[in-house]
Parts: C-alpha cells; structure tokens; sequence
C-alpha cells in the first residue's frame, strides 16, 4: 500500500512542480532535479512511516 501511495505522489510532484513553476515564470527545470528529488523522498518517508502506523498493532 505504501508503495503504490508513493509512486502515486511521487509521480503527481514530478509532474505537477515543473508545471506549477512554469506557471509562475519560474524556470521549470528548477523543478524537475533535485527538488522534486528531495521533495519526493520526503514525502515518500512521510508515507512509509504513516501507512506503518496505521498497519502494526498498537498504532
């Protein structure tokens, strides 16, 4: 499940953050290195790590 969410995300940032950046004059290449690497990590761990504590008891 955590793997599919993040794919999913990550994904959806690769996407979407170039765009948004060419939406607002910004160059969109800025947006499609290593800050949508960093972004997407983050928000991958942050996934992980919410699907595990809804999936082991006690969390």
């Amino acid at each position: 499940m955590s793997l599919f969410a993040a794919g999913t995300v990550a994904s959806s940032i690769g996407l979407l953050l170039p765009w948004i950046l060419s939406r607002l004059g910004l160059d969109p290449a800025f947006g499609s290195g290593p800050v949508a690497t960093v972004i997407q990590d983050g928000v991958t761990i942050l996934i992980y790590f919410e699907v595990m504590s809804i999936a082991l008891p006690g969390g």
